[in-house]
């Protein structure tokens, strides 16, 4: 495993050591986080980064120096707060299987592998240990410049047909997941989007989704953590996750967070 190296560029992924190895990586609008081998929960989750359009750190840099940066759970840090609550949940898009007649979740990451660290994307896998017939997950990932969305392409070792397996997104009002919320599944396409309620002045509206194109079967099922999963029946798929921040501007209700979505799925890659 490699650690994280801070650059001056728009998109960076990477390690953070001092942090359990937590695994960042973000762009110009917005930063995420898979936990680490070293951290204690075995939360396997996507975590979201809140960033303003002008932030003067990176989320990397808050993750190597986290003891220098105050509490920027609840005040932002040079332009970035870190207040999603994930806990066990399957967060924003991380991946959940239902198999044998019940929910599962994957172990934290075992294997990091950067391809790509520049000014227009920034490009990994993350490998899962198997703990499943599905065998080792693979999950590879690339986030843009400019774009609030993620691609992740993932993929399982062996070829199981009997479970249904796909992103989630948390919509747990315990945990603070609660608001105006747009779910559609059609041959086409599989969209669940989340505009939380403000939490207080300063924390804001924070939006997340997940989708899913081209998948005739997809279905949306809720798993054990109110998380909604756009799922499928197959070893190999691809989605897309992404957030807003409400006090970055732009997006500051679920019709223009819609818009967002509509507008990154119609333009071409």
């Amino acid at each position: 495993m490699i650690a994280a190296i801070l650059i001056a560029t728009t998109c960076l992924c990477g390690e953070a050591p001092e942090r359990a190895n937590d695994f960042f990586w973000e762009n110009d609008r917005v930063g995420f986080r898979a936990y680490g081998p070293g951290d204690v929960h075995k939360w396997s989750g996507i975590d979201v980064f809140n960033k303003m359009p002008d932030a003067k750190a990176t989320c990397g840099e808050v993750l190597h120096n986290a003891s220098k940066c105050g509490n920027w759970h609840v005040t932002p840090y040079k332009g970035i707060l870190d207040n999603y609550t994930m806990g066990a949940s399957r967060g924003c898009g991380g991946i959940a299987m239902f198999a044998d007649g019940e929910w599962k979740t994957f172990p934290n990451w075992e294997r990091c592998r950067v391809i790509t660290n520049c000014s227009e994307r920034c490009e990994f896998e993350l490998v899962y240990p198997a703990f499943s017939a599905a065998g080792k997950m693979t999950c590879h990932i690339t986030l843009r410049r400019g774009e609030r969305f993620f691609r992740n392409d993932v993929s399982f070792e062996n070829g199981v047909r009997d479970f249904w397996v796909g992103p989630g997104l948390d919509l747990e009002p315990k945990r603070g997941h609660k608001g105006d919320t747009l779910e559609t599944c059609t041959r086409e396409l599989a969209i669940v989007a989340l505009y939380e309620e403000e939490k207080s002045e300063v924390e804001g509206s924070t939006a997340t989704a997940i989708m899913m194109e081209d998948e005739p079967e997809a279905r949306i099922m809720t798993d054990n953590q109110n998380c909604r999963v756009i799922a499928v029946n197959k070893q190999k798929f691809t989605y897309y996750a992404g957030a807003a921040w409400s006090k970055a501007g732009k997006i500051t209700d679920l019709a223009k967070w819609h818009e967002a979505i509509i507008d990154f799925i119609v333009v071409p890659e």
